[in-house]
C-alpha cells in the first residue's frame, strides 16, 4: 500500500486534473506515480513534460531508450518501474529472449549487440553507484555513441532511477491494467488495439 495517497481527477488540485487528461489520452490510464505526485502539482506540472521528453526524444530512439529503462528498472529491483519498462520495450521491438536477458551480463552479450549491451553495462553500474563511470567504460561510450547519443543516454538512466526510487520510498502499487495473461501485460494489449 502507498505511503501517500493516490489521487483520482476529482480529488486532485486543477493542475494536476489537466495533466490527468492528457496522459489519460494518450495512455488510457493514469499511471500510480502521477497520482502520487499530483499532491504537488507544480512538481507534477514540471516533471512530466520534461519526463516525457526525455522519453520521447529521437536522439538514440525507441529501442535504445526502452533498453536504459528496462536496464535501469531490473538494476533497482523495481516492480513497477519493470511491468511499465517492459512493456515499454515490447512496443519498441525488443523481442522476449531480449527482455528476459536484460540482467544477466553473460545473456547481454550473446543477445544484443555492442550498442545495446554497453547501454545495459551502463544502466546497471549507474543504477548501482553514480560514480560507476570507469574511464575504460567513457572511452567505449566515446566509441559508440556520438555526444548527444552520451548525453540523452546518460539522462534517462538518471530519469529512471530517479522515478525508480521515488516509486519504491513511497511504495507504489504497479496499476490493476498490468494485470498478465501469459505474460503479456493487459497494458499492452489495450495499446496494441488503440495502434499506439
Amino acid at each position: 500500500m502507498a505511503l501517500v495517497d493516490l489521487l483520482d481527477k476529482n480529488d486532485a488540485p486543477p493542475e494536476a486534473g489537466a495533466v490527468f487528461d492528457a496522459v489519460a489520452k494518450e495512455y488510457g490510464f493514469v499511471p500510480n506515480i502521477l497520482r502520487a505526485m499530483a499532491h504537488c502539482p507544480d512538481l507534477l506540472t514540471t516533471f512530466v513534460p520534461f519526463w516525457g521528453q526525455v522519453y520521447q526524444s529521437l536522439t538514440i530512439g525507441p529501442r535504445l531508450r526502452a533498453l536504459a529503462a528496462l536496464g535501469t528498472a531490473k538494476a533497482q529491483e523495481c516492480t513497477y518501474c519493470m511491468a511499465h519498462m517492459t512493456a515499454s520495450a515490447r512496443r519498441a521491438g525488443v523481442a522476449e529472449q531480449e527482455i528476459c536477458a536484460v540482467g544477466d551480463v553473460v545473456a547481454e552479450r550473446n543477445v544484443f549487440d555492442e550498442r545495446e549491451a554497453l547501454i545495459l553495462e551502463l544502466a546497471d553500474s549507474l543504477t548501482r553507484d553514480p560514480d560507476g563511470t570507469s574511464d575504460e567504460m567513457r572511452a567505449r561510450l566515446r566509441g559508440a555513441f556520438s555526444d548527444s547519443e552520451i548525453v540523452n543516454i546518460v539522462l534517462a538512466i538518471g530519469m529512471y532511477n530517479l522515478s525508480s526510487r521515488f516509486l519504491k520510498a513511497l511504495s507504489i502499487d504497479v496499476e490493476d491494467v498490468f494485470a498478465t495473461t501469459p505474460d503479456v501485460p493487459s497494458e499492452t494489449k489495450q495499446l496494441e488495439r488503440s495502434g499506439q
